[in-house]
């Protein structure tokens, strides 16, 4: 009973702590949506998290700037040591002091002014009364607050349009991979079918060839779209912050977000797709954050370029200083002066380096205001590209259907043929071929066609609308 006992308690322990164990191992790979996806890459994506530290850099730069403007109260204390020979040639009280050293000589009230051991305390107080540099930095400092921020939404949409795009070529290879993967069991079967077929007299040479060059042709495709799939995979990671000896498992079709928003993009005329990327100005760079970034640097690098006449003007600033008497002692004596003053300064000549400084500005702001106009210009074409792109392909989807409905039924008319031996073993295999290409160009273009819709929705902002 003991020993009965013994067991049944250790089998429940391995139960317990074990097989817990054994199915993690075969449950290891992640299972993620695409907004799972992109939840992760939201929090976790290096770009966005240093985008971010750089907007809270930026806000602290501003309150930085803004503090330039406020006095400063600072509390000074000095200790300082001579030695004897220097206290000696300094201390001139001595000379009118008595032989004995230790009295004034009569009619004599020499205060001691220097000390071996002597303490220094006050109180200052500055405040830049007007200083143009400082008022500009203000302004310089919100418009670098104003970019971090565009840059911080540039980073976000950048990482969602890769994540998305990513996602998508995973599952598009994925089930591009499950149909080459049946093609190449199919084209194994049949390969040593012919092998046995040549080798009991029935088929040629040339047919069984035929067969074994279409049997390596679906292997090198599979091997390639293994390939594609794994460097897909690896970008997905890599956009996450994904372990990338981890392991994903992706959604196996489209999502529906995806699949609706292309269903509607679909039905919309030409000219109606054309209107969408008809934006003035203002609007696109509203509504593409990249491009409101370069319009904020060119922005900021006007405003640099205006600071440096600041240079030119005069400053002024006011200080005010509360002291007690230097003596022998820590303590704060009751002599305390005070010392007010006002600082007016004007350059009047600085060799010349202020007038280089500005010109140097001045081209920096008008070469940030040329690669703004090519963002710009840049932005536009990609979008009249991207348009172009989704016509294209709608008539290519349709076109695609009509091809695989067509090479379905032509495969069935040669299979049964086939049966019958009414067609050749080379002419079943093109149907095969056909039927397999049309299918592959149909999930191509569907897929091809995502894409370019989730192109135009980031460069027109509204990638938040593929997002549940």
């Amino acid at each position: 009973m003991i020993k009965i006992k013994f067991i049944f308690q250790f089998s429940l322990i391995y139960l317990m702590v074990f097989m817990p164990l054994v199915m993690f191992g075969q449950t290891g790979a992640s299972y993620l949506t695409m907004n799972e996806a992109i939840d992760r890459a939201l929090e976790k994506n290096n770009l966005i998290r240093a985008s971010e530290f750089d907007v809270k850099k930026a806000a602290w730069d501003k309150r930085r700037a803004w503090s330039q403007l406020f006095p400063t109260l600072t509390l000074n204390s000095r200790y300082m040591w001579i030695d004897d020979s220097t206290y000696a040639l300094r201390d001139f009280s001595r000379y009118f002091r008595s032989d004995d050293n230790q009295s004034a000589m009569p009619g004599f009230d020499i205060p001691q002014t220097v000390f071996q051991k002597s303490y220094f305390t006050s109180v200052d107080v500055d405040w830049t009364v007007f200083n143009a540099a400082i008022l500009n930095g203000i302004s310089i400092a919100g418009k670098s607050k104003k970019i971090a921020e565009m840059q911080n939404e540039s980073a976000v949409n950048s990482a969602l349009f890769q994540v998305i795009s990513s996602y998508l070529n995973v599952v598009y290879f994925t089930e591009t991979l499950k149909w080459q993967e049946e093609y190449l069991e199919l084209s194994r079967l049949n390969y040593e079918k012919a092998e046995r077929l040549n080798e009991a007299g029935r088929y040629s040479k040339m047919e069984a060839l035929r067969w074994k060059v279409d049997y390596q042709q679906q292997k090198s495709l599979v091997k390639n779209s293994e390939s594609v799939l794994r460097s897909s995979m690896s970008m997905l990671k890599r956009v996450i912050n994904f372990d990338m000896d981890g392991e994903i498992k992706t959604e196996n079709t489209i999502p529906d977000k995806l699949l609706n928003e292309s269903k509607k993009i679909q039905i919309m005329s030409d000219d109606d797709l054309l209107k969408m990327i008809r934006l003035d100005e203002d609007k696109l760079v509203e509504a593409n954050a990249a491009l409101a970034a370069a319009k904020s640097n060119e922005e900021l690098n006007k405003s640099l370029y205006h600071n440096e006449y600041s240079a030119f003007l005069p400053n002024v600033s006011l200080s005010y200083q509360y002291a007690w008497r230097e003596n022998n002692t820590i303590k704060l004596d009751d002599y305390s002066p005070e010392t007010f003053m006002v600082n007016f300064s004007f350059p009047i000549f600085t060799s010349f380096r202020d007038v280089t400084k500005t010109a140097s500005s001045y081209y920096a702001y008008k070469q940030s205001q040329e690669i703004y106009n090519d963002d710009l210009k840049n932005t536009r074409f990609v979008l009249t590209e991207t348009v172009n792109k989704i016509i294209n392909l709608k008539t290519q989807i349709d076109l695609s259907k009509t091809n695989v409905e067509y090479n379905e039924y032509n495969y069935r008319i040669a299979e049964n043929q086939k049966e019958k031996g009414l067609i050749s073993n080379m002419d079943f295999i093109d149907a095969k071929l056909n039927l397999q290409n049309a299918k592959l160009t149909e999930i191509k273009n569907q897929y091809d066609f995502i894409a370019a819709m989730v192109e135009l929705y980031y460069l027109t902002g509204q990638l938040n609308s593929l997002i549940n």
